[in-house]
């Protein structure tokens, strides 16, 4: 006579996978209904290089009735990164109360002036050219202006033209590598001439003379400038009223009657 066994093994496999999934349908439950809801933000850490009050945080972070389990922090990056003022903004949840709030501002680099009720206001733009400041705010504005085209009014978080963002793109690179070369520009004068095309009109802090350069500027372009208004200003060549040395060739204007 055979004798057949039937194995308990697959019963008793099947049995612990419902138990197994049982028991995470009950912490889910446990969670959802007890615990999650109870989870609320007790500790705020920001990390940032902006001065920011308790109050202006939490009216950026606008949390409303959010538990520490059911705040989105991709949804409240994207809100702090709305602001003007805010380049980059990164937000961590740690268990069980805890936001850690990353802030990067924009930094400013250069202002342009319009023109508000007939006075000349400011406004301030950073290396990608978003605004980022309208007037003078709470400190004087020591950047290179740019002036040539006619600004209209801009409002916060508006951006330049993508031809002036190239400007702006090479002040950015400038400053990082040479920031004395950047402090001594003083004005850049855009002067358009056909096609989209245009030349630069640099005006420094530490000479009285205007020199034209080309639309590319470099560390080394503008040194070289520095150098020719240099030698201009301390030499015996008379009042001189402009310089220009596009095409690597210098030539120079004299005020009339020096």
């Amino acid at each position: 006579m055979t004798v057949v066994r039937r194995s308990s093994r697959p019963r008793v496999l099947l049995l612990s996978i419902v138990i197994v999934l049982l028991l995470f349908f009950l912490a889910e439950l446990v969670w959802d209904m007890l615990l999650s809801p109870r989870l609320v933000i007790r500790k705020i850490k920001l990390e940032s290089d902006l001065s920011l009050s308790d109050g202006q945080l939490m009216e950026m972070l606008n949390l409303g009735g959010d538990t520490w389990a059911s705040l989105d922090e991709l949804n409240v990056q994207k809100r702090l990164e709305s602001y003007p003022v805010v380049r980059k903004a990164r937000v961590v949840k740690v268990f069980p109360d805890t936001l850690k709030i990353y802030i990067y501002r924009r930094r400013p680099l250069a202002a342009a002036l319009f023109s508000t009720e007939g006075k000349p206001v400011p406004a301030v733009f950073d290396e990608e050219g978003y605004a980022v400041q309208i007037g003078t705010g709470s400190e004087p504005v020591n950047l290179p202006i740019i002036s040539g085209p006619r600004f209209s009014e801009p409002s916060l978080g508006s951006r330049l033209p993508e031809s002036i963002c190239a400007i702006l793109s090479d002040l950015s690179q400038m400053r990082s590598e040479d920031s004395h070369l950047f402090a001594l520009i003083s004005e850049i004068e855009i002067i358009p001439h056909g096609n989209g095309n245009y030349d630069l009109k640099l005006y420094m802090n530490h000479i009285p003379i205007p020199i034209m350069v080309d639309h590319k500027l470099t560390v080394e372009s503008v040194r070289q400038a520095v150098l020719v208004l240099d030698v201009l200003a301390s030499g015996n060549n008379g009042d001189i009223e402009e310089a220009d040395m596009r095409g690597g060739h210098v030539v120079y204007r004299q005020v009339e009657g020096s």
